[in-house]
């Protein structure tokens, strides 16, 4: 359905059918108005626990998400992970939903001028507004954000963390141990990842392993030390075809260029980027890095940009150097926060740096609502490279627009992002405006 049989469905005035403008089919729909917002925790499980990474300790297996809910009085919703603060998104009530875009046909073009402001302050709350009128026109969001560059966007799972620092008592119960823990730490690790390649449903083909031990082991060399094992030793149990990642959370900051021994000693093992070994504004180390890595003929790419709002600060992804191949970016993939930033945020932002040669993949920790929201623009991002998510678990949702297999995700025929309630699963307002 296109918003101009929605208007007609609705019942409302005629001479707006004639009219193609998105403007005026805004004006024309004056019946859809929101009419209620409110934030409701979703509560989860993982099936396996959050062990350590470098800068956090245990986190077991508990998870929540704050559920965004935009609601018209014609019985419509939105939903998303709830961004924003309470005085932008009590602004929505009572506003014509389509009027907050400009259209292109009937695509999403950009922000309308004149809530651009208000867009900004509800940063990835547009979710929920996509989500909404994706419902309304009974078309996925991916259609509303462009035209669709590839049928199904490649998951990672990014649930392994350092098993190998599990306290004993942690150890109990681990879905991916059959009997006792295996004596050797590294050995821990390898255990989770071959469980989560071999017996999760969504049959990944890509990986990411936290590594920067540094504030959890002995001396830095013991950490360094470790992160190469570890590294190493899933490759080796793997296999060839299976992509993998790390993230240093930035623990290689004391030493930045101990980045390059960590590189050079797992050069064997086929890594695809390494995320954030350090602050990624410090340029000077970052170019050190890229020259070592390209000069050993290492294609390895670097990748950042969860830490900042907007993602990769602009004086840092604009930097370039001479590789063997040419002239290429400093950083090669973007990771601003997918439910911080939203739809139109990050589309604009890797339209920018497509021209420049990088790739996204945006940051996404503990939030299957984001997970959902990055299949949609990435089928209808050309530089898009794989979205997040790990072995959490919400009774709250159900994704019937959505299908993970053989580590792709591709969308059914649901409108908006495919994912509906289940009431009986969310607790009760922390947040609520009505008309």
């Amino acid at each position: 359905m296109n918003r101009r049989t929605f208007i007609r469905r609705a019942g409302l005035v005629g001479a707006a059918l004639v009219i193609p403008s998105a403007r005026a089919v805004a004006a024309a729909a004056r019946e859809l108005r929101i009419s209620r917002v409110a934030v409701q925790e979703a509560r989860g499980r993982r099936l396996t626990p959050v062990a350590p990474n470098a800068y956090a300790a245990y986190r077991g297996y508990d998870v929540s998400e704050p559920v965004l809910r935009i609601q018209t009085r014609q019985g419509l919703e939105g939903i998303c992970r709830s961004t924003g603060s309470p005085d932008a998104l009590k602004q929505l009530v009572g506003m014509d939903p389509f009027q907050f875009f400009k259209w292109d046909g009937d695509r999403v073009s950009g922000p309308a001028d004149e809530h651009r402001e208000l867009l900004g302050k509800l940063g990835g709350a547009d979710v929920a507004l996509f989500d909404l009128l994706g419902k309304a026109l009974k078309r996925p969001c991916s259609e509303l954000l462009g035209k669709s560059v590839r049928p199904a966007v490649l998951v990672y799972d990014s649930s392994l963390y350092m098993e190998d620092l599990l306290k004993p008592e942690q150890l109990e119960g681990l879905a991916y141990l059959d009997g006792p823990a295996p004596p050797d730490p590294v050995e821990r690790v390898v255990q989770k990842a071959k469980w989560v390649l071999n017996k999760r449903s969504e049959g990944f083909r890509a990986i990411k392993i936290k590594i920067g031990r540094m504030k959890w082991m002995e001396s830095f060399e013991a950490a360094l030390a470790r992160d190469v094992a570890v590294t190493n030793a899933v490759r080796q149990a793997v296999g060839a075809d299976v992509r993998i990642m790390v993230d240093g959370n930035k623990a290689y900051a004391p030493r930045p260029l101990a980045a390059l021994d960590y590189a050079k000693a797992v050069a064997g093992s086929d890594i695809y980027f390494m995320e954030e070994m350090f602050p990624e504004v410090d340029v000077a180390n970052l170019k050190e890095v890229k020259k070592g890595l390209r000069a050993a003929s290492n294609p390895i790419k670097l990748a950042a940009g969860e830490s900042y709002g907007g993602g990769i600060p602009e004086r840092v992804y604009t930097q370039r150097l001479e590789g063997p191949k040419g002239n290429e970016p400093l950083m090669d993939i973007e990771q601003a926060d997918m439910n911080a930033h939203g739809f139109l945020r990050l589309r604009t932002k890797a339209a920018v740096e497509h021209e420049l040669g990088m790739t996204m993949a945006p940051h996404n920790f503990g939030s299957k609502l984001g997970f959902y929201a990055q299949i949609h623009l990435g089928l209808a991002t050309p530089n898009w490279e794989m979205s997040e998510t790990d072995d959490s678990e919400f009774p709250a949702f159900r994704p019937d627009g959505i299908v993970v297999e053989k580590g792709m995700a591709k969308l059914t025929d649901q409108p908006g992002l495919g994912v509906t309630l289940n009431e009986d699963a969310l607790k009760r307002p922390s947040l609520e405006f009505k008309a």
